[in-house]
């Protein structure tokens, strides 16, 4: 007995077939290559008259992807309108070598978002259409906020940070959520130093930080150990942008005075703070006394 028979046999044998149980069956056999027995078990699931969710199809289109089955591929598109499939469908037209078919179910998605592009651009490198490629990227790159914080947010977690500078630079819009994730992004990677420039930067032109912003900057502070900034900054919440430090700001702060050596302060920070330390405040005084060896 083969292992898609087993699998099937053993699914046969359950006593209630719902659609998480199809869902799961599908994506075992997706997992484990086997994309014929993935999409027939799709078709026997819609035949149980079970409507599938939002992520299954996705799921399916990837097992047409393998096969380069671009017929079946839009049957199953068909009806269905959600972002996720139509990112799934252009990725298979792409991989079937139809670009044409991929730009018309692209231009036709209500909605896109940066893997949308991703698969556009990618796609068309792939066939040696650079310079269509270079047409769409250039698209993107006008649109307005959106794809720029996507794409600054994807560089920066990758660990490309200079290509996520160079896309905020590029941008001809930049809002609060622009800067929160080129400061973010900064402080993942160790540029502390940078982080704050862009900070610094926000208040020059204007836009105002906001919570997440602050966990960043207050991040930034304590990897540089600038006690006394990371202070100034966590007073300026409240006192200059009226926002109320919530946990999050609490567990950095803590982190801050912990990784300076300031252990004592640290444990008086929290017994002052104004809100119950959670496990984010407690395992930040619990690092810094591991650092230090305070046993």
């Amino acid at each position: 007995m083969t292992v898609t028979q087993y699998v099937k046999e053993l699914f046969d044998q359950s006593p209630e077939r719902d659609l998480v149980s199809w869902t799961t069956l599908i994506q075992a056999f997706v997992k484990m290559g086997f994309a014929k027995e993935a999409i027939r078990a799709y078709f026997d699931m819609c035949r149980a008259n079970l409507q599938p969710d939002k992520r299954t199809p996705v799921v399916v289109l990837s097992a047409c992807s393998r096969l380069g089955d671009l017929s079946l591929g839009t049957r199953i598109h068909e009806n269905i309108c959600d972002v996720f499939v139509g990112n799934a469908l252009v990725d298979v037209c792409m991989r079937c070598g139809d670009a044409v078919c991929a730009r018309q179910l692209f231009e036709k998605m209500p909605v896109k978002n940066v893997v949308s592009w991703n698969y556009m651009i990618s796609g068309l490198v792939q066939q040696g259409q650079f310079t269509a490629a270079l047409h769409v990227f250039h698209d993107m790159q006008g649109l307005d906020g959106f794809i720029g914080n996507a794409l600054v947010g994807m560089y920066a977690k990758c660990g490309s940070t200079e290509q996520a500078f160079g896309v905020f630079r590029g941008m001809e819009c930049k809002y609060v959520f622009s800067y929160t994730a080129m400061i973010v992004g900064f402080v993942m990677h160790g540029e502390a130093e940078r982080a704050l420039d862009i900070f610094a930067e926000m208040r020059v032109v204007g836009i105002k930080p906001d919570e997440v912003t602050f966990v960043g900057v207050l991040s930034a502070c304590s990897h540089a150990g600038m006690v006394g900034g990371g202070w100034r900054h966590f007073e300026d919440m409240s006192t200059v942008y009226n926002l109320e430090p919530q946990t999050e700001h609490y567990g950095c702060m803590v982190d801050l005075l912990g990784r300076a050596g300031l252990i004592h302060e640290a444990e008086e920070f929290i017994a002052n703070m104004p809100i119950e330390p959670d496990a984010f405040v407690w395992g930040a005084l619990l690092g810094a006394c591991k650092i230090h060896g305070k046993v």
